[in-house]
C-alpha cells in the first residue's frame, strides 16, 4: 500500500524547546519513523512518500496555505499511485481544512485522512501516533472522501466525517462531531466499528467549484451569539453574513435585528443561520428570524458552511 503523507507542521510535526512549541525542521518525518518503530508489523506492507508545502503553526492558516494545501492533494491524486492521503495538521484549525478540502475535493473516492496531536510526539500524554496509526488503517479500510482520525481520553479513536467534525472546545483536547455522528470507532484493541449512518435533515447546499481562496476573508461576516451582542454594520464588501445561533437554535431579535436585515436585503447580501433547525413551534424568538426572512441551514455545522461561503465569494487574485 503506498501512501502520500502531506505533513504541514502543527504539534503533530512540532518540538518543544525551552517551553516553546514550535514547528520541528530538524526532523519533519519523525512521526513515520516512531510509526514504523512501535507497529513494525503494520507497517510492513506500507511505503510512505513525503510532500511538505509548508511547516506552520495551525494557528496561522489562511487562504495561501490552504490554497498550496489543496494543490498539493490534487497533485496526489492525479498521479494515480497512491491508495490514500495522509495530511499531518495542527489541531486548532484542523476542521476548517477538513471542511475547506470536503468542498475543494467534492466526489473524491481516494481516502484523505486528516490527523494531528494534542502535544508533541516526545511528550508521552501525545496522541499523535494513534492518530497517524488508525489513519493508516482508516486508508487500510477503503473509507473515501475526507475524514479526520482522532483519539479522545476514552482511548477510542474516532472517525469523523469533514462535513460533520466540529472544532475543539477552548480549555480540551477532545474532539466531538455534530449529533455524535462517526464514520467508525476503534477501540482500545485496534478493532474497528462502524457506526450507523445518521439521516438528519438538512439543507443541502449548491455545488460549487473551486478556484482558488483569498488569503484573508472579510468579505464573510460570522457573527457568533453572545448576550449584549450588537448586529455590526453592513457595506457592499461584504458578500454573505453567518449567524450561529445558541444550542437552542435562537438568537437575540428585535429592532437590531429587523435593521441589520432590512440593511443587508438593501445590500443584496444573503443572512444565513446555521444551529437552528425549521421545525414548527419552539421558542417564540425563532418566528422573528422565519419572519425576517433569514435562511436557515439546518444540521450543518458552523465550520462547513463558513468554509462553503469563503470558496463561494473568493476572488482569488483580490
Amino acid at each position: 500500500m503506498k501512501l502520500a503523507v502531506i505533513i504541514t507542521g502543527g504539534t503533530i510535526g512540532s518540538k518543544c524547546e525551552q517551553g516553546w512549541i514550535a514547528p520541528n525542521r530538524e526532523t519533519p518525518y519523525l512521526i513515520i519513523e516512531k510509526y514504523r518503530e512501535q507497529y513494525p508489523v503494520q507497517a510492513k506492507d506500507v511505503s510512505f512518500e513525503v510532500r511538505m508545502p509548508y511547516q506552520i503553526l495551525s494557528e496561522n492558516l489562511n487562504g495561501d496555505y490552504l490554497n498550496r494545501l489543496i494543490q498539493e492533494v490534487k497533485v496526489c491524486i492525479q498521479e494515480g499511485v497512491y491508495q490514500g492521503i495522509i495530511i499531518c495538521h495542527g489541531t486548532d484549525t484542523l476542521a476548517y481544512t477538513a471542511a475547506m478540502l470536503d468542498w475543494a475535493l467534492q466526489k473524491i473516492l481516494l481516502p484523505v485522512v486528516l490527523v494531528s496531536s494534542n502535544y508533541p510526539l516526545e511528550d508521552l500524554r501525545a496522541n499523535g501516533l494513534e492518530n497517524f496509526r488508525f489513519g493508516v488503517e482508516t486508508v487500510r479500510q477503503g473509507i473515501a472522501g475526507v475524514s479526520v482520525v482522532y483519539q479522545n481520553k476514552d482511548k477510542k479513536t474516532y472517525v469523523h466525517m469533514a462535513r460533520k467534525v466540529l472544532a475543539h472546545q477552548t480549555f480540551e483536547d477532545e474532539l466531538y462531531s455534530m449529533h455524535q455522528a462517526y464514520v467508525g470507532v476503534y477501540d482500545e484493541k485496534g478493532d474497528y466499528c462502524v457506526m450507523p449512518p445518521r439521516k438528519d435533515t438538512c439543507r443541502e447546499l449548491p455545488d460549487i467549484e473551486y478556484h482558488g481562496l483569498q488569503k484573508h476573508w472579510e468579505f464573510i461576516k460570522w457573527i457568533r451569539s453572545y448576550p449584549g451582542m450588537c448586529y455590526p454594520e453592513l457595506d457592499k464588501t461584504i458578500k454573505a453574513v453567518m449567524i450561529e445561533s445558541y444550542h437552542s437554535g435562537t438568537i437575540a431579535v428585535g429592532t437590531e435585528l429587523e435593521t441589520f436585515t432590512q440593511n443587508a436585503k438593501k445590500l443584496e447580501i444573503p443572512i444565513y443561520l446555521v444551529g437552528a433547525t425549521k421545525r414548527e413551534g419552539g421558542y417564540e424568538t425563532m418566528k422573528e428570524y422565519q419572519r425576517l426572512g433569514i435562511e436557515v441551514l439546518e444540521n450543518l455545522t458552523p465550520i462547513w458552511v463558513y468554509c462553503y461561503l469563503w470558496m463561494r465569494f473568493s476572488e482569488p487574485d483580490a
